[in-house]
């Protein structure tokens, strides 16, 4: 669990200009073990905006004292002081009145909160001021598992409304700062003043036995239920943005954010919007996606959903569940279907077939939407679609202007973008230190390139090149780049370098390259095991649940690990299998930006280059130099140590005579 000192906060907020959620209270929450909280007015609207730090705050076994006050009539506080009403009662009342009023989300806020109550983890007594006063102490104080503390004191409510959408300012201290343990000492001793009823004009009590047993009837029955509960489906900021504008472009367009700032909580949001629209209709909505793997996941993040849920790929198996719902759902005995498929399946002429038999509304969903412009893949981008929806983070086609423009005018564009660089600033990812290695061709690599690189030099001087065998060249030359035999003995180098090897991810190109790594893990002393195509669904997941509780602290994969895996508990990675494609590296780098306890991750870049560049081919060889460093910028460019990158591509540049 982190500590506090690993986040970088400010002695003041001030909403107008920061974001007091994303900059401070999530963050806080998250890796706070204890919270004591005076507040004029607590919500359990909190939850929904500040979920992701509190679901946190769950699974930390967080223990957390709330003094607050609930809104009683003028009538009722006046009974209560003059001692002929019960002050219980009307507090009783009002509670239970606004447990009455949560809607079915709120509903997962208010037992989240009931579970920490039935475990003694959430203590919360009511402050009854007097007659003349009013009772609007705003003061946190938050301890990490180290028992460092922050308090923060001005004028913020508990309230979704306060952290969310208010002007509000507050002061901000830390204990582990010079001169500043004095003035968390004085919120301190000010909570323990109204938790104690000890203040003047302030009377607390318990809260009301009708309360609690309304609570304790909420209660999920576990830890992970009510941590869930309250983290799923709540949409940031910028989530709820993206669902705007796609929403005013018609329904239609391609949300183009980093990987792990939650696409699919997003999209799971889009077809809520979709539904709502129709709620007297029946309708269809079809997701896509370039691997299994990817189906149960979508499939999971749906479970909650009340909506029929079908997974189709692979076996004859869908064939008989789907054979029978275009008619049910065409007469409305099933309300809405959602239909979860691979590319490979979703433009088979069976599969496309079958959904031109639907005749309701209906929605495509493209995970990964760049997968969709193959030509293949195309053929299952209906008209019949009335809405559409493109995730990814690189939207556009590597060397290929024609699937990309299919795409772009099938879904209609870019309406929304969130890059990588906002995610990190913003803490929705987690920062990253990136480390380039270069690994020289060896003797014999570097002849089979040469060879290859004047063949392609004398084919693109053709009258009439054939740009076929160009491809092939080039993929050969590609191969040997990606297989480099020297790459291992940089890896070697790396492993040295490192104390301790966990939650790391080692990403190669073929099988015999992820062979060559088991003798140097073997003799690093480190459990580790392949997760290739090789492994079925079943062990992929046993695999990453290893990686996640440390069993198996290394994982070396090839390709599996690109796309849409979420593994939060990475924290290295070392890139031997080289790629040009920036799909491919800007997925690798995102399997390692889900943030996790404040990490800061590291990336090691082992990038293959010749000794030599002979004079006939020097032109050429520039180019594919120059797109190293180009993607070397990339990385370097949003990490936390850009000058390791920029040092090595001044050098890179000096040596082959690259253009700036």
């Amino acid at each position: 669990m982190a500590n506090f000192k690993n986040l970088s906060l400010k002695s003041a907020y001030d909403s107008d200009e920061d974001c007091v959620l994303g900059d401070f209270y999530i963050p806080a929450l998250a890796r706070s073990v204890r919270y004591d909280r005076l507040a004029g007015f607590f919500s359990s609207s909190t939850l929904a905006s500040a979920a992701r730090g509190m679901a946190d705050f769950i699974e930390n076994d967080g223990k957390m004292r709330l003094v607050t006050s609930v809104q009683i009539s003028e009538e009722d506080k006046k009974a209560m002081l003059d001692g002929t009403s019960k002050p219980q009662k009307a507090i009783a009342d009002a509670f239970l009145k606004e447990l009455d009023m949560v809607n079915n989300l709120q509903k997962n806020y208010v037992a989240a909160l009931a579970w920490m109550i039935s475990q003694g983890n959430l203590e919360v007594k009511v402050a009854v001021p007097d007659e003349n006063s009013l009772y609007h102490q705003k003061v946190g104080i938050l301890y990490d598992a180290e028992n460092q503390r922050i308090t923060f004191s001005g004028s913020i409510n508990e309230s979704r409304r306060a952290w969310k959408e208010n002007i509000e300012e507050f002061k901000v201290f830390c204990d582990w700062k010079p001169g500043q343990e004095t003035y968390g000492d004085t919120d301190a001793k000010t909570f323990e003043k109204f938790w104690s009823g000890s203040a003047k004009n302030t009377r607390v009590i318990d809260l009301p036995t009708a309360v609690r047993e309304r609570l304790l009837k909420m209660a999920p029955r576990t830890k992970k239920e009510a941590a869930d509960g309250i983290r799923e489906f709540v949409l940031r900021p910028y989530q709820r943005q993206a669902v705007d504008r796609w929403r005013e472009k018609g329904h239609r367009g391609i949300l183009e954010m980093a990987t792990g700032t939650g696409k699919t909580i997003t999209a799971i949001a889009c077809i809520d919007e979709i539904l709502k629209l129709h709620e007297n209709k029946s309708c269809l909505v079809v997701i896509a996606c370039p691997a299994t793997h990817l189906i149960d996941q979508w499939a999971d993040k749906l479970k909650n959903k009340k909506w029929r849920v079908v997974k189709a790929s692979g076996s004859t198996k869908w064939r008989k569940n789907l054979g029978k719902m275009p008619y049910k759902l065409n007469h409305n005995i099933v309300k809405n279907l959602v239909i979860i498929t691979t590319y490979n399946t979703f433009s088979l002429e069976e599969f496309v077939g079958l959904v031109k038999e639907f005749k309701v509304k209906s929605m495509v969903i493209a995970d990964e939407m760049h997968g969709a412009g193959a030509k293949k893949f195309s053929q299952g981008l209906l008209n019949n679609y009335e809405y559409r929806l493109g995730l990814s983070a690189t939207p556009k086609r590597y060397f290929d202007d024609v699937g990309t423009d299919v795409v772009f005018d099938y879904f209609g564009g870019v309406v929304f973008e969130f890059g990588l660089d906002k995610a990190i600033k913003h803490g929705y990812l987690a920062k990253y230190e990136f480390f380039p290695r270069v690994a020289h061709l060896s003797v014999e690599e570097m002849s089979k390139y040469l060879k290859i690189s004047r063949q392609i030099a004398i084919e693109k001087s053709q009258p009439t090149p054939d740009m076929l065998k160009i491809e092939s060249l080039q993929y050969a030359r590609s191969r040997i780049i990606k297989s480099a035999v020297n790459k291992i003995d940089v890896l070697e180098s790396i492993l040295e370098e490192m104390n301790r090897l966990d939650h790391c991810l080692i990403y190669c190109a073929d099988t015999r390259q992820i062979q060559n790594t088991f003798p140097i893990l073997n003799k690093k002393g480190v459990l580790f095991h392949q997760f290739t195509q090789n492994e079925s669904g079943d062990d992929r997941k046993i695999l990453l649940s290893q990686f996640t509780k440390g069993v198996k602290p290394v994982l070396v994969a090839i390709k599996c690990l690109d796309e849409g895996v979420d593994i939060p508990s990475a924290k290295t990675a070392i890139i031997l299998a080289s790629s040009g494609n920036p799909r491919e590296f800007v997925q690798r780098r995102g399997r390692l930006l889900r943030p996790d306890n404040g990490k800061i991750a590291k990336i090691y870049d082992v990038i293959v280059l010749p000794n030599s560049i002979p004079d006939d081919l020097k032109d050429s060889e520039r180019t594919l130099i120059a797109k190293e460093t180009d993607r070397l910028k990339e990385f370097a460019g949003s990490s936390e140590n850009p000058e390791v990158a920029n040092k090595l591509i001044v050098q890179i540049k000096t040596k082959y005579g690259v253009q700036t």
